[in-house]
């Protein structure tokens, strides 16, 4: 009995599905090149990943937060077993220094994997601005995982001062990967069009469908806060999430006011300016009788807050395509796999799981299936639907999916850096050379003293060619400038 029960539960305690069998990956470690503010995020896409590859291997999530000069730190995650959090140098502040910082923050990175003994790293990449150590490094594989379009995001062409492209490097990251994963078929659309890579694998936010799909205890006082809605038995709306420039505010209000009938749950913490138009609107709404917000709530309390309440909605903006043409927000499925109906704006990925989501294609038809969306009236059909499709989702088999594609992708490639002509093309010959005109200011930190390494980091990273010379298909190209190469896909 024990070991029937051992074989239902991964190692940090949490109940398994059945999964098919795993490629074999002859990794001994996983570096995740991350954005900054791991510590204060919810509990997202890169949790589902990390905590999955923590249960096969050490996971180390590199955070680019100090100033130049400043010691790395790296520290056990507290709430995930096996997993580091690696502080090292933020991005360079002006395009000249992209690739010294690039340099020292590989030199942070190879310092931690010496003293973890950690030889054959696989790279899991989010941030472009890792591009440098990304490519210089030696890897296993290389896995781009693409959580968010930049190609839609408004003046990310001006993300890099002085002219260095952020979507080149984006671009160049994509293309150097071995696998590269989409979290909806819009992004992977998009990256399509505006790369030169033609293979992607779609893998849309999932859920922990076990953890979701049972009724959990309450705890804490938020239950309390809308104890008297249950308890005249009026139904309750939620939303669980950020509340950001990413909500559609006007939309929001009118749903209050037209369903005083409803009472509105809104969990999550309040990202917004000050004074700003959706900071104001925001303000009304809090002043609505039948709004509770509950603020930011533990994220283990979220199941238990779903099985509170009677309809899940998603209200996002429609005006900004990076959302109506790649949304897949996590809390749909989660929602979902609780016994929620969930309506949502238009998001054109979420009509892949339409048994478990209604997408409303304006206000008036979100206003319309709010009103006669419930899980005390759902039929059992439709709840069967949407718990199959939940568990088609569920992480656990989402990461079997990833890891023989891997397995099938990387074969027995050796640790390697990437193509580093690539890299020069991508970013521009103007841009490489002023970055090897300031390499004599590299400073490596490693533990608490600063090592001044150049050499040692051109036999280190294997980079000797990048440092002493122009790569042939670059001299090819003739005088090519960066701007040449702005937008070039």
């Amino acid at each position: 009995m024990a070991g029937r029960e051992a074989d239902t539960r991964w190692p940090d305690g949490e109940p398994r599905l059945p999964r098919p069998q795993t490629g074999e990956l002859s990794a001994d470690s996983v570096y995740f090149f991350m954005w900054p503010g791991w510590r204060d995020e919810l509990e997202s896409n890169r949790w589902h990943w990390s905590k999955r590859w923590a249960r096969r291997l050490p996971v180390v999530l590199i955070q680019p937060e100090l100033a130049a000069g400043e010691a790395v730190c790296a520290i056990p995650e507290p709430r995930l077993e096996n997993v580091d959090l690696l502080s090292i140098e933020q991005r360079s502040v002006t395009a000249q220094d992209w690739l010294v910082t690039g340099l020292r923050q590989a030199g942070q990175i190879a310092g931690h994997m010496r003293a973890r003994g950690h030889q054959c790293p696989l790279f899991w990449f989010y941030n472009p601005h890792f591009v440098v150590p990304y490519a210089l490094l030696p890897s296993r594989g290389r896995v781009f995982h693409a959580t968010e379009n930049y190609f839609d995001f408004p003046d990310l062409k001006d993300d890099f001062p002085d002219g260095l492209a952020f979507l080149n490097c984006y671009r160049y990251a994509i293309e150097s990967s071995d696998l590269a994963i989409c979290c909806s078929s819009g992004i992977a659309d998009s990256l399509a069009r505006n790369t030169r890579r033609t293979e992607f694998l779609t893998l849309p936010n999932g859920c922990d469908f076990l953890k979701y799909s049972k009724p959990a205890a309450t705890r804490g006082d938020w239950p309390a806060r809308f104890a008297d809605w249950q308890q005249t038995d009026r139904r309750v709306a939620v939303f669980a999430g950020g509340i950001n420039n990413r909500l559609d505010f006007a939309l929001i209000e009118t749903l209050v006011a037209r369903h005083s009938e409803l009472g509105f749950v809104f969990a999550g913490p309040v990202e917004l300016e000050p004074l700003s138009a959706a900071q104001l609107s925001w303000e009304r709404v809090q002043r609505a009788l039948n709004v509770c917000v509950l603020g930011r709530i533990p994220t283990e309390d979220l199941p238990a807050l779903y099985w509170c309440c009677d309809v899940g909605f998603i209200p996002y903006r429609t005006d900004l395509p990076m959302i109506v043409e790649n949304g897949f927000p996590l809390k749909a499925l989660e929602m979902a796999a609780a016994g929620l109906p969930v309506v949502a704006t238009l998001m054109k990925p979420l009509r892949e799981v339409a048994g478990a989501v209604t997408v409303a294609r304006d206000a008036e038809a979100f206003c319309g299936a709010l009103s006669n969306q419930s899980r005390r009236i759902r039929s059992t059909a439709e709840r069967k639907v949407a718990e199959q499709i939940c568990r088609a989702y569920d992480y656990d088999l989402l990461f079997e999916r990833m890891a023989n594609a891997l397995a099938t992708q990387i074969g027995d490639h050796q640790c390697r850096p990437a193509d580093l002509a690539a890299l020069v093309e991508r970013i521009g010959l103007d841009c490489y050379n002023e970055g090897i005109g300031r390499l004599g200011q590299i400073h490596c930190v490693f533990g608490s003293s600063p090592v001044r390494s150049r050499a040692r980091t051109s036999i280190l990273y294997r980079i000797g060619a990048l440092l002493g010379k122009n790569f042939p298909r670059v001299r090819q190209r003739g005088q090519c400038r960066s701007g040449d190469l702005i937008g070039d896909a």
